[in-house]
């Protein structure tokens, strides 16, 4: 059993020796009612709301490629407060295909009834795109990455309009096995009316040994198929980016959303044979995504 399945694995354990509990501390200072609050992740009733939709998106063929695709997806933010989340798509690649997780203890302080800031922690399954040989004639002989879900853990915290979260998860990297990447990424939230939001954000990934070979290493192999130099890499930070997220409520039950994205390759990905090979890679990406969903 490997580290990442024994921290999972304790972590929902823990969750479920605990029992449900909220210990309220109420505080009067400067007639200020402030109140702090504890809890597990098990809803008394189940309540989601969200949306859920498709989309399609303009995306690099693999990461460093600089040709784009036209992709189809499916969009989603689903939740269910202080017990589940499932998120679709996005133009921030560390976030896969998509998200499903378990706030599984939740941390509340609030003022005169109103949250002011929550902390949420829990497991998470991240649905990750791979990458094929087929998907760009740069990648013959490099070898296909399968789609794969991988398991790990998020610390989620939201102030007013201002929201950030990071998590480590696994991912399958192809014959270096499974690798973990660390993504970070926090947003503000800017509501124009009562229709329209906008949400620019940043992010950064840091991904380990095994991760940064099976992406962007040239094995032995691998070189005297494709003509590439070996390359080995090491664990570091992958990239940095922004991306901006517009909505605008068409009614009350039809959703418009769009987003664009940057990304740029750090290090050891940035260096990679992988992104020169026929002057197919660049280090600079961009991506971008148009779509409707249903509100309840």
């Amino acid at each position: 059993m490997n580290f990442r399945l024994i921290s999972v694995t304790a972590l929902v354990s823990i969750c479920l020796a605990i029992p449900v509990f909220a210990q309220d501390t109420s505080l009067q200072s400067n007639n200020s009612h402030r109140e702090i609050s504890l809890g597990l992740g098990v809803p008394e009733a189940i309540d989601f709301h969200g949306h859920v939709g498709v989309a399609l998106g303009t995306f690099p063929d693999y990461q460093g490629s600089k040709d784009m695709s036209i992709v189809g997806m499916a969009l989603a933010d689903v939740r269910q407060d202080d017990f589940l989340f499932i998120q679709g798509a996005s133009v921030n690649p560390n976030d896969g295909y998509g998200s499903v997780g378990w706030s599984a203890l939740n941390f509340k302080y609030g003022e005169n009834g109103a949250e002011k800031f929550t902390l949420s922690l829990g497991p998470v399954i991240r649905f990750h795109r791979g990458r094929d040989e087929d998907d760009n004639t740069a990648l013959n002989g490099i070898g296909d990455i399968d789609d794969s879900a991988g398991s790990g853990v998020f610390l989620e915290a939201n102030l007013g309009n201002w929201s950030a979260d990071i998590s480590s998860v696994s991912q399958d990297v192809g014959e270096a096995g499974d690798g973990i990447f660390v993504a970070f990424r926090s947003g503000y939230t800017i509501r124009l009316d009562d229709r329209i939001s906008i949400t620019p954000g940043v992010f950064t990934t840091w991904g380990d040994d095994d991760y940064m070979q099976g992406f962007f290493a040239v094995n032995s192999s691998q070189a005297l198929q494709t003509g590439l130099p070996e390359f080995e890499a090491e664990s570091g930070i992958k990239d940095v980016g922004l991306q901006i997220t517009t909505t605008y409520s068409l009614s009350e039950k039809l959703l418009i959303s769009g987003q664009i994205g940057y990304q740029r390759l750090l290090g050891d990905a940035a260096d990679s044979p992988v992104l020169g090979s026929s002057n197919n890679g660049s280090d600079n990406q961009f991506r971008a995504l148009f779509g409707f969903s249903f509100q309840f």
